[in-house]
C-alpha cells in the first residue's frame, strides 16, 4: 500500500457496511491481466450484490495507480495536480457513479487490469484458490519501448516477459488493446495499463466514426456522473438543439446529447464542479422546459399515492435502504430504495398506512411525456379552433351583423387566441431573444402573426375613430394563422407518441406476477417483485421479469425480442427473459432480477441511447436549419420591399393600401415556411428505425450505425460460436498419460471456468463421462485466440490448439485434423497428456444467410483461429469461397485482416463475431457486431465494441442492412420532399407567381402539408415486411 491516501490513513465515507460486501473478504487480494469472460469473476451471480467496500477498495487502488504514475513520471511527493485526499475522493466518486449504473462493479474493475477483495478470479477446480498474488504487479523497471511496454517481471515469481507485446496500434499512448501473440506467461487481451502513465483514450482504434466508441474516455470519465433526465416542452428539432446548446454552456458537462421524439435528455457530469439539482435548474430557466431526472444505476424506486399530511411523514420515516423520497404531484410521490436492504412488497408494508397504494403503472416514460405534452397541445388547438370559426364566419361569411360588432367581435376573439399563442409561440421565442441573443424558429410565427394582428389593431382603432384605413382589419388571419400552425404541431406531437409507442420495448413488461410463498400463491403488481422471490409462469402468461426455472418443463416465445418464432424450450436451470411469452406447461421460477433491470430495460437502454446519439447526417441537417431563420427573414424583408414598390410604381396604389398588401405577402412567406419537415426528417426516421431492429433481435448502440449499415460491401465471420452454434459435440477422447484420472482431473481444471465453446463442451462431456475432481490449479488464466493456461507446482498446464501447445505434428493431432475437427489439447510441460477432438455444427441458418448476403452482391469472409481443414469445411457448408476463408489467426491478425479490407477504395466491412478474442476485429471494422444469446450474457469486451448486437442469431445481419436500407431511403425522402415544400410555399406565398399566391391566412396550413409525409414516411417503415 501506498502513503496518505492510498493507506490506512485515508477512509470511506461514513455510512459504508463491510457485513454486506459480497464476496469473502478473508480471501487474499488479487489481480487479473486478462479482461476476457474467462477472467470475469463470478462473486456477485446474477444479483446486484456490490457495495460501497468494494468501491473503497477500488478507489484505494486506482488512487495507488495515480501515485505510482506520478512517481514514474518524477512528481513523486507533489501528489500531480490533485491532492492525495482529492484523488481518492475523484476515484470513490467514479466507482460510485460506475456502481451505479453497472450490475456489478467487479466486471469493470477487473477490466481495468485491477483485483480487489471483491474482486478476484475464482481458481480453478471445487476445492482450489488461485495464489492471491499480482498477475502483473508494478515494478520501477521497465523496458525500453515506451509507456505500453510491460513491466520487467510482471508475473509471478519475477520472471520476465520473453517477448515483447504486439500491439494493435503503435505510439507510447495509442488507443489500442494490447494482444500478446507469444506464448509468455502475460499472453492475454487487456486494456492499456493505466498505471503506467499512458493516456489510454479509447478502448480499441478504430476507423470508424461511431459517437458511442468516441465518447468513451477512460481518464475523462473518471469521477463523471451520468444523468438522464425526462424533457416535456420540447416540440421539434430546434427545441432539442437549444437545450443541447443550454446544456453544453453549463461548465462541468460534457457528452450532451438530447432527442426531442423522445422527450430525453442525457449528459455527464462532474460532480466537483457542478450537481445535478444546479445543472437541472439553470437549463429550466434558460429554456422553459420542465426537466425531471429520470433514476438509474442500482437505485430502485416505487410511486406511491399519498394524502397531504402523509407527505410529511413520510420524509421522517427512517426505514433502513430507503434513499430518497421525491414528490411528484400532490397525490404521488417516488420513494427509492435499495433492493438489497428492503424490498418493495416489505417497504410498502414498512409505510403501512401512509399510502393507499401504487400509482397508476406507466408502460413506457417517454409515451407518457408525450402523452401530456400532446393533451396539453390538444387543449390549446380546441380552444383555438373554438374561437376562430366565429371571427373566419364573420369575415367572410354573408351576416346581417353590422360591420361595428363584427369588428368588436373578431377583436376580442382574435386577441384570445392571441393569448393562446403566448405560451406555445412567443414565451420560447422571446426566452431565446433576451436570454441567450438567440433567434428560434417559432420567431417566424411570431413575427407573422404579430405583425397580422398589430396591423388589424391599428385598422380596428382607425375604423371605431372613424378614419377606416384603405385595408380593413383580418383578425382571421392571425386567428386561422395560429389555429393551423397549432394543429400541424398537434399532429406531429401525436405522430411521435404513435412512433415512440409502436417500437416501445419497456411496453413488452408484465404488469402483473404470480408470487410463491409458503401461505399460497399471491397475484400482486410486478414492481413489487423482490429479490428471493419465486414466481408462477402459467400457460400463455407473460413472464414478468427475468429468472431461473426451479420447476417444470414449457416453450417459451421469445419473437418479441429474437425476432426467432419456433419457441424455446425450458426447464429446471434454464434462463427464462422478461416480456416473453410462455406456451402450455408451467414454470416456476425464481427471480435473478428486478423489473427496473432486466433484459428488456438492458435493450431498451441500448435503443434510447441510441436514439439520442446523432448520425452525422443529423449535424448536416442541423447547419442546413441554422440558415433556414435568417434566409427565410431576409426573404420577407425583400418580399415586404418588391410589393410596396409593385404597388407603388405598377399598380398606381396608394401607399397606405401597398404598405398593407405587401405586409400579407410579407406575413405568408413567414408563415408558411416550415423547418419542422427538416427537423424530423432524420429523429423519426431513427427512433422508429431503431425499435424495429431491437423487435426483431437485432440491438443498434448508435443512430450512425443506423446509417451506414447500407454502404456494407463484405462480411467477415468469426467460425466458433459465430457461424457455428455454440454447442459442440465431442467425438474423439485420447489419452495419453499413464495415470488418466490425473489427465481428467488437469483437464477439468483448465476448462471449467472457461467460456470459450471449446471449453464448455469439453467441461460438459467430462461432467457426463468422468467422475474425477477437478485438479487444484493456481494462476489460471486466459489467451485469447489460444487457450488456458495454469500452473501446479512447477508446472505449466496448457489447453488449447496444438499449435500453441507446440504439437502440431503430434500423430493424433495430425489424424484428428484430417478427420477434419476441432482440437483441444493438454499439456504440461508441453508434453500431451489428452486429446479431444469436437465436430462443430454449422448454425441452421449459416447457408441461408451467406447466399443471401452473396445475392445482394456482398463477398463474405472467413476468419478463424482454428486449423485449415476445420476451417475449409465450414466455408465449404455455408458456401464461402475458399480464397476468403483463412485460418490460425489470432485476435491481432483478425483486425490485421479486417484493416486489409477497409483499406481498400469503396470497401465498407461489416465483422461479425462472438467471444473476447473478436473484440479488437469488432472494433476495428465500420460496423461491428456480435452474436449473442442473450444482452447479459455474452462477452463484456466485445459488446462493449460492438455497434451491434445480433439477438436473433445470423438472421439478424440481412435484417439490419434492411433496416438501415429503408431508413436512409425514407431519410433522403424527407430531405428531398423538406427542400421541395419550402421552395414551392415561399415562392407562392411571396407572390412570385403573381395570379397564383397562398393567402396569408391559409399559410398556417404549412405546418400539416409540410410534416405530414415526412410523418407518413417514417412510420410507413412500420408496415414494411423485412
Amino acid at each position: 500500500m501506498g502513503s496518505g491516501c492510498c493507506s490506512g490513513g485515508a477512509q470511506p465515507p461514513a455510512g459504508i457496511n463491510d457485513a454486506r460486501a459480497c464476496a469473502d473478504r478473508d480471501s487474499d487480494a488479487g489481480t487479473i491481466g486478462s479482461t476476457s469472460d474467462d477472467a470475469k469473476t463470478d462473486c456477485c451471480g446474477l444479483k446486484e450484490e456490490c457495495d460501497e467496500q468494494c468501491i473503497f477498495t477500488a478507489a484505494t487502488i486506482a488512487c495507488e495507480r495515480h501515485e505510482l504514475d506520478a512517481s514514474i513520471n518524477g512528481q513523486s511527493g507533489q501528489g500531480g495536480s490533485l491532492s492525495r485526499e482529492s484523488q481518492f475522493a475523484k476515484a470513490f466518486e467514479k466507482y460510485k457513479a460506475l456502481l451505479d449504473t453497472t450490475r456489478c462493479i467487479c466486471r469493470s474493475v477487473l477490466d481495468e487490469g485491477m483485483g480487489t477483495s471483491c474482486c478476484s478470479r475464482k481458481a480453478a477446480g471445487p476445492s482450489s484458490k488461485i495464489a492471491a498474488k499480482s498477475g502483473c504487479s508494478p515494478s520501477p523497471e521497465k523496458k525500453a519501448g515506451g509507456c505500453d511496454s510491460q513491466d520487467a517481471g510482471c508475473c509471478s515469481g519475477g520472471k520476465a516477459s520473453p517477448a515483447e507485446p504486439k500491439t494493435t496500434a503503435s505510439g507510447c499512448c495509442s488507443s489500442a488493446v494490447n494482444v500478446i501473440d507469444t506464448d509468455d506467461c502475460c499472453a492475454a487481451a487487456r486494456l492499456p495499463d493505466l498505471k503506467l502513465g499512458c493516456s489510454s483514450r479509447d478502448l480499441y482504434k478504430v476507423r470508424h466514426a461511431s459517437p458511442r466508441l468516441q465518447e468513451t474516455d477512460v481518464e475523462k470519465d473518471a469521477g463523471f456522473e451520468h444523468v438522464a433526465m425526462s424533457v416535456d416542452g420540447m416540440t421539434c428539432n430546434d427545441c432539442a438543439s437549444k437545450l443541447e446548446r443550454t446544456l453544453k454552456a453549463m461548465p462541468g458537462t460534457r457528452n450532451v446529447m438530447v432527442n426531442f421524439i423522445r422527450g430525453q435528455a442525457d449528459l455527464d457530469m462532474d460532480p466537483s464542479i457542478t450537481n445535478a439539482n444546479d445543472v437541472l435548474e439553470k437549463a429550466r430557466a434558460a429554456t422553459g422546459f420542465s426537466l425531471n431526472r429520470l433514476m438509474e444505476g442500482g437505485a430502485e424506486s416505487i410511486n406511491m399515492l399519498v394524502t397531504g399530511p402523509s407527505v410529511q411523514a413520510l420524509f421522517e420515516l427512517d426505514i433502513a435502504g430507503v434513499t430518497d423520497v421525491t414528490v411528484l404531484n400532490k397525490t404521488a410521490v417516488r420513494v427509492s430504495y435499495d433492493p438489497l436492504q428492503v424490498g418493495a412488497r416489505d417497504l410498502l408494508a414498512k409505510v403501512g398506512e401512509l399510502t393507499t397504494g401504487l400509482a397508476p403503472p406507466v408502460a413506457d416514460p417517454a409515451v407518457s411525456r408525450g402523452q401530456r405534452r400532446f393533451y396539453q397541445l390538444l387543449l390549446y388547438t380546441v380552444l383555438s379552433t373554438v374561437m376562430t370559426i366565429p371571427v373566419v364566419a364573420l369575415a367572410w361569411g354573408e351576416t346581417l351583423t353590422s360591420e361595428y360588432i363584427r369588428g368588436i367581435v373578431s377583436f376580442v376573439l382574435g386577441s384570445l387566441v392571441q393569448a393562446l399563442a403566448v405560451p406555445v409561440f412567443y414565451k420560447p421565442a422571446l426566452r431565446a431573444l433576451f436570454l441567450y441573443h438567440a433567434l428560434e424558429l417559432d420567431m417566424l410565427v411570431v413575427v407573422g402573426i404579430s405583425a397580422a394582428y398589430m396591423y388589424s389593431i391599428v385598422a380596428f382603432s382607425c375604423r371605431m375613430a372613424g378614419q377606416p384605413l384603405e385595408t380593413a382589419a383580418f383578425f382571421e388571419t392571425s386567428t386561422l394563422l395560429i389555429t393551423l400552425v397549432m394543429l400541424g404541431r398537434l399532429l406531429a406531437s401525436y405522430a411521435r407518441i404513435r412512433a415512440v409507442a409502436a417500437v416501445s420495448m419497456r411496453s413488452l413488461q408484465s404488469t402483473s406476477a404470480l408470487v410463491v410463498e409458503k401461505t399460497g400463491e399471491q397475484e400482486i403488481d410486478s414492481r413489487l417483485l423482490q429479490y428471493g422471490d419465486v414466481f408462477k409462469v402459467l400457460p400463455h402468461c407473460q413472464v414478468p421479469t427475468d429468472g431461473v426455472v426451479i420447476e417444470g418443463v414449457s416453450e417459451i416465445d421469445e419473437s418479441m425480442l429474437t425476432g426467432e418464432s419456433v419457441p424455446v424450450v425450458k426447464q429446471p436451470g434454464s434462463g427464462v427473459i422478461a416480456g416473453t411469452v410462455n406456451n402450455s406447461g408451467t414454470l416456476l421460477v425464481r427471480l435473478t432480477r428486478l423489473p427496473g433491470k432486466n433484459t428488456v430495460t438492458d435493450i431498451a437502454r441500448l435503443v434510447e441511447e441510441a436514439s439520442n446519439s446523432k448520425p452525422r447526417i443529423q449535424d448536416l441537417t442541423d447547419r442546413v436549419a441554422s440558415y433556414f431563420l435568417p434566409v427565410v427573414a431576409a426573404t420577407s424583408v425583400v418580399v415586404f420591399i418588391i410589393w410596396i414598390i409593385v404597388g407603388l410604381k405598377l399598380r398606381n396604389e396608394s401607399a397606405g393600401q401597398s404598405v398593407s398588401v405587401a405586409i400579407t405577402y410579407a406575413i405568408a412567406v413567414l408563415a408558411v415556411s416550415c423547418p419542422c419537415a427538416l427537423g424530423l426528417a432524420v429523429p423519426m426516421v431513427l427512433v422508429i428505425a431503431g425499435g424495429i431492429a431491437a423487435r426483431g433481435g437485432v440491438v443498434i448502440k448508435s443512430a450512425e450505425c443506423t446509417e451506414r449499415s447500407r454502404k456494407v460491401t463484405d462480411v467477415v465471420f468469426d467460425k466458433t460460436g459465430t457461424l457455428t452454434a455454440p454447442d459442440l459435440d465431442v467425438l474423439v477422447e485420447e489419452y495419453f498419460s499413464h495415470d488418466r484420472s490425473e489427465a481428467v482431473g488437469i483437464a477439468r481444471a483448465l476448462v471449467a471456468e472457461n467460456k470459450h465453446p471449446v471449453s464448455v463442451a469439453v467441461a460438459k462431456h467430462l461432467a457426463k463421462s468422468s467422475s474425477e475432481p477437478a485438479a487444484t490449479v493456481v494462476e489460471l488464466r486466459s489467451v485469447p485466440g489460444a487457450g488456458v493456461e495454469a500452473r501446479v507446482d512447477d508446472a505449466i498446464l496448457r489447453a488449447g490448439n496444438p499449435r500453441w501447445t507446440g504439437n502440431e505434428e503430434h500423430v493424433a493431432v495430425r489424424r484428428s485434423l484430417d478427420d477434419g475437427l476441432t482440437i483441444l489439447l493438454v499439456t504440461r510441460n508441453s508434453a500431451p497428456l489428452a486429446l479431444f477432438g469436437l465436430r462443430t455444427r454449422v448454425r441452421p441458418e449459416a447457408a441461408s444467410v451467406v447466399s443471401a448476403l452473396r445475392r445482394r452482391g456482398i463477398t463474405v469472409h472467413l476468419v478463424s483461429g482454428d486449423q485449415p481443414r476445420a476451417v475449409q469445411a465450414i466455408a465449404a457448408s455455408v458456401g464461402i469461397d475458399s480464397a476468403n476463408a483463412v485460418a490460425q489467426h489470432k485476435p491481432s491478425q483478425k483486425r490485421a485482416y479486417v484493416a486489409s479490407l477497409m483499406a481498400e477504395k469503396k470497401k465498407y466491412v461489416l465483422f461479425c463475431g462472438d467471444g473476447t478474442n473478436d473484440a479488437a476485429a469488432v472494433a476495428q471494422a465500420n460496423v461491428g457486431a456480435q452474436i449473442s444469446d442473450s444482452i447479459i450474457s455474452s462477452s463484456d469486451v466485445t459488446r462493449g465494441a460492438a455497434d451491434v448486437i445480433l439477438l436473433s442469431g445470423l438472421k439478424g445481419i440481412p435484417f439490419l442492412l434492411d433496416v438501415s436500407r429503408a431508413a436512409f431511403r425514407r431519410i433522403i425522402f424527407n430531405f428531398a420532399w423538406s427542400a421541395t415544400y419550402n421552395v414551392l410555399a415561399i415562392s407562392l406565398a411571396a407572390g412570385a407567381f403573381v395570379k397564383i399566391r397562398i393567402p396569408p391566412e391559409y399559410a398556417g396550413a404549412g405546418e400539416l402539408v409540410s410534416v405530414l409525409p415526412v410523418i407518413a414516411a417514417a412510420m410507413s417503415m412500420l408496415l414494411l415486411k423485412l
